[in-house]
């Protein structure tokens, strides 16, 4: 029989195909016949399809895209909470930084900031690569990353040009000493100052452009702590800044400069703070100040016929023309700049001096000052020691039942005055402490500066030492409340005033209401009536002891008067303009130990209302006050 296989023993094949060969499995692939024999279409080679490569490649690169995402993410995240540990340890220490530079420890001061600033530099560098920047554009992610770059950035730029510059400040240079203030170092320390409120405006800037409604809250709280570190270093950095800018000019870097610097005696209330009894002009040339003259309300040609300056028509309908004819009225309107006008009118008409600004201090914020300066010794023939403790009942009280004869009373006052101004320009104060004083003084509006130079004006537009209220309710929305004493005596050292106010602002945005509230009392015992000095009370046109005081509660800005009540009934009174607002003038009349409440409600049209404030008149005693504004944020103080 035939062989089955050939000679060589191998299989027979079908068009001569060796299922053997090492090419067979690619020519089965590419034959143009299936193996039963029948044609079928010729393929390309799997491997050289782009079938085959296509998805595979597309999974390399997915799978390469994923392993270089992973790492990049691994990379952002690592940057990213190195950068967040750095700002969580960074942001606390401006609170060091602050209480060192008040405390006058520049050195500790400097110690923290280099630590500030290393923490700052790393979270910004890690925050400001390419990759970072890239990352930005990624959805969900991409806002957080930028909102932590632009903190991270903005921490770093505060630090070295708004905090390093401020180590530099030694509060000391402010101070007067040996009769003076260096003006070069502060021209110095006012070019820094001013680097560092720049940095500080272009940091609030950036932040404001960040979309926090993106943001996770990890991100959101660090934003907010960022918040709460420039609200400490503004209220420090803008009124050294304000200060900087104006002192080297107003100490008479460019030449003598001439002040008035008003005494109001609280005793007898205005609406700036008291009846302005005594007046002194103060000179500065290049740094050096010295009291140059002094006077009283009796050097005045008080009783005039006409106001010795015109008066804005607003001003003398609601106080009428007596606030341009005596003196002693001069300080009836909550304006200190009006108070100014008037007051240089006088001296001009007196004697001639130009003024370049006018000043006001009471006796409450003497004793202020007394708490940083120390004891003061008046001259003989009083021999008196001025105290932070005895300044206020001695000079609005005592004075009147040791001196009677008002001559003397007034120069007990200038001696007074001159003793805590010589004290001042002359004694190492506690810098700290003395800027307490000066701060709380102003900030109950003791402390008042109103300068004739517009560029210094402007800076102190709407801050407590300017004296004004503001001109809109942008940023605060201010209440007023301001008495004036019609006795002709000095029985407001026994009143106590209280303040309520309330509004529905954030309740009611579209119409909101406001009220003020103020309780008075005379806290005047009746049974040491008979006992008081002529000076105190003369009971010339009250019976003694009862105090007849104007009321003068003012409305927020563009707020018209719906009622007004005393002791809880309503009373006809007639709203009339004053500084863009509405004025309610009550007046009532107090036996001793009397009380009485008065309230006037104001309505207001839809806005933009800031936080809710009072603004009074400063009292011998402090004035409590209450806010009961529902749904809003309180003020920053």
């Amino acid at each position: 029989m035939p062989s089955r296989h050939d000679d060589r023993g191998e299989r027979p094949t079908r068009d001569g195909i060796s299922p053997d060969s090492d090419d067979s499995f690619e020519r089965l692939l590419t034959t143009s016949q299936t193996p039963l024999g029948k044609k079928r279409k010729k393929r390309r080679p799997v491997l050289k399809s782009p079938w085959f490569w296509v998805p595979v490649s597309l999974l390399i690169v997915l799978i390469v895209v994923g392993v270089v995402g992973a790492l990049t993410a691994k990379r952002l995240y690592d940057q990213a909470m190195v950068a967040k540990n750095d700002l969580e340890q960074a942001i606390p220490l401006v609170d060091q930084v602050q209480q060192s530079m008040l405390a006058g420890d520049t050195a500790g001061a400097k110690t923290t900031i280099a630590k500030i600033s290393a923490l700052t530099d790393d979270a910004a560098k890690k925050t400001s690569t390419d990759l970072w920047r890239n990352a930005e554009w990624a959805p969900v992610a991409g806002p957080n990353l930028k909102a932590v770059r632009i903190t991270a950035d903005s921490v770093n730029g505060l630090v070295h040009d708004a905090l390093l510059p401020l180590t530099g400040l030694d509060l000391k240079a402010l101070l007067p000493k040996d009769g003076g203030i260096d003006v070069a170092n502060l021209k110095t320390l006012a070019d820094d100052i001013d680097t560092a409120n720049t940095r500080m405006e272009l940091v609030q800037k950036n932040i404001k452009t960040i979309d926090r409604s993106a943001l996770v809250p990890q991100v959101a709280d660090g934003l907010a702590k960022l918040d709460d570190a420039i609200a400490k270093i503004e209220p420090v950095l803008t009124p050294v800044h304000n200060a900087l800018t104006i002192l080297p000019k107003a100490l008479g870097a460019d030449g003598p400069q001439h002040y008035l610097l008003i005494f109001q005696n609280n005793a007898e209330s205005r609406g700036t703070g008291g009846n302005p009894a005594a007046i002194a002009m103060l000179t500065a040339t290049n740094g050096k100040i010295s009291l140059t003259q002094q006077a009283n309300s009796t050097d005045f040609t008080n009783g005039r016929p006409d106001p010795v300056v015109a008066l804005n028509p607003e001003t003398e309908a609601l106080y009428g023309n007596k606030i341009g004819r005596y003196i002693q009225d001069s300080t009836l309107s909550p304006d200190f700049s009006e108070t100014a006008q008037i007051v240089r009118a006088w001296w001009a008409e007196a004697y001639g001096t130009p003024v370049d600004a006018v000043a006001s201090i009471d006796p409450v914020a003497l004793g202020y000052l007394l708490r940083a300066i120390g004891p003061v010794a008046m001259p003989a023939p009083f021999d008196e020691t001025l105290t932070a403790d005895n300044a206020v009942p001695v000079l609005l009280n005592g004075v009147y039942a040791k001196y009677p004869d008002p001559e003397v009373q007034d120069q007990f006052f200038a001696d007074a005055a001159k003793s805590v101004f010589d004290a001042l320009i002359t004694t190492h104060a506690d810098p700290k402490a003395l800027l307490t004083a000066l701060t709380q003084a102003s900030n109950e509006g003791r402390l008042m500066y109103s300068p004739s130079d517009e560029a210094q004006a402007k800076l102190l537009a709407g801050t407590p030492v300017g004296g004004n209220m503001p001109a809109d309710n942008a940023k605060t929305t201010d209440l007023g409340v301001y008495i004036d004493d019609l006795t002709a005596s000095k029985l407001d050292y026994y009143m106590q005033m209280s303040i309520a106010a309330s509004s529905t602002q954030c309740q009611k945005p579209d119409a909101p209401t406001f009220s003020s509230t103020v309780t008075l009392q005379n806290t005047l015992d009746p049974g040491a009536v008979p006992g008081l000095p002529v000076y105190v009370d003369p009971g010339l046109f009250f019976p003694k002891g009862h105090a007849s005081t104007d009321v003068y509660l003012y409305g927020p800005v563009g707020s018209s008067l719906t009622g007004v009540t005393v002791d809880g009934q309503p009373v006809a009174a007639s709203g009339l303009p004053h500084l863009g607002r509405t004025v309610a003038k009550v007046n009532v009349l107090m036996a001793p130990g009397q009380t009485t409440t008065i309230a006037a409600s104001f309505s207001a049209p839809s806005g933009a209302y800031g936080p809710l404030e009072v603004r009074q008149t400063p009292m011998v005693k402090a004035t409590p006050i209450t806010i009961d504004a529902p749904g809003c944020t309180p003020a920053k103080k």
